[in-house]
């Protein structure tokens, strides 16, 4: 029996991409009889890691919840008696870094490593987290034994800033991406867009992109969801919806509430800057959806030439308005179908167990 125990800090509440990447994974490795599964999280207050406790998994919980870098030494303190409390063959990270050193004296050390955008892309991050993300990656570059990267993108710019990488033990292994629940399938007329609202993920070509759209006779609808994490996107959300008519901010959704956007919007559209990876691009295969995405090498790598593809470099904000207003054709949907299988729980977990037993 092997024993894994994984850093679900992300998991913890209102979960992040990593925190979900981190739930499919922990529940498909729970299901292999050959596997014992435990977390450690700050808090455990979200549905995902509730479920997951319920269902067999033991569960190690600080009690703070982080929402400074600085509680994070301390909180490492905890994940470290934690290990030698649990002595895990693999105790796996998916959070990219570990500020303080970890030692697993019983096994190896894993970790994830979803992107490196704070060193590779730093304006949107700032010099303090910029910094301490570089500072802390070379601290888990030089601890851990293995590294597990999300795409060969994200491999190829990692090992671009980090070249000791070239030396460690890596693995490209895709994320898990479930099949969504058979919903009937409606058209609101409207675009939807899940994410956080920030510009590194393009919210505000999208918001610039819509107002064009809506001067020029567009008719559809503009539905958002996720955190708003920039304070000039607010105000810019605030703004348009003033000049145009059509936008609705939907707030957090839980994932009832999401699927029911992805089976009923017209149209998915994702003009991110930058992606490690681009679940909901996948996502929204799963309700045979037109989808407009940037044109950035990983979501490539990820869905083909099975979406839309708009040019970020340039003139982004035309480039999106032209796409939204083309008559959408329809998709193919055994290409989606192929896509969907690529990411399925059979299909990754095999992956991760050949890394593991490796």
């Amino acid at each position: 029996m092997k024993k894994i125990l994984i850093d679900a800090r992300s998991l913890g509440n209102k979960p992040s991409g990593i925190g979900i990447y981190i739930y499919h994974m922990a529940k498909a490795l729970h299901k292999e009889e050959d596997y014992e599964i435990a977390l450690v999280s700050d808090v455990a207050s979200s549905d995902e890691i509730k479920e997951l406790n319920n269902s067999g998994i033991k569960l190690y919980v600080y009690g703070k919840s982080l929402d400074k870098n600085i509680g994070l030494y301390l909180y490492y303190k905890y994940v470290q008696k934690c290990i030698d409390e649990y002595k895990p063959d693999i105790f796996w990270e998916g959070n990219n870094l570990v500020p303080i050193t970890i030692k697993n004296p019983y096994g190896k050390l894993v970790a994830s490593i979803q992107d490196v955008f704070p060193v590779s892309h730093p304006r949107y991050y700032g010099k303090f987290y910029s910094h301490y993300f570089k500072m802390g990656m070379n601290r888990t570059i030089k601890t851990f034994d293995t590294f597990i990267y999300d795409s060969y993108n994200t491999k190829e710019e990692a090992e671009k800033y980090f070249p000791i990488l070239k030396d460690k033990d890596t693995h490209v292994g895709y994320i898990i991406v479930p099949r969504l629940p058979e919903l009937e399938i409606k058209d609101n007329n409207s675009f939807f867009y899940v994410g956080n609202l920030e510009k590194r993920k393009g919210t505000d070509i999208l918001l610039k992109a819509y107002k064009q759209y809506k001067e020029r006779g567009g008719d559809k609808g503009l539905r958002l969801s996720g955190k708003i994490r920039d304070l000039e996107i607010q105000e810019l959300l605030e703004e348009i919806t003033y000049e145009v008519d059509g936008i609705l901010y939907l707030g957090y959704l839980s994932e009832k509430e999401r699927n029911k956007e992805f089976a009923s919007c017209s149209c998915f559209v994702f003009p991110s800057r930058l992606e490690g990876f681009g679940i909901p691009v996948v996502e929204a295969m799963n309700y045979y959806k037109p989808i407009i995405a940037s044109n950035l090498n990983t979501i490539k790598e990820i869905v083909g030439d099975n979406v839309k593809y708009i040019a970020i470099k340039g003139k982004p904000i035309d480039n999106l308005t032209e796409a939204m207003l083309e008559k959408t054709k329809r998709v193919d949907q055994d290409k989606y179908n192929k896509v969907l299988d690529k990411y399925s729980e059979e299909s990754i977990i095999k992956v991760f167990k050949e890394i593991f037993e490796k």
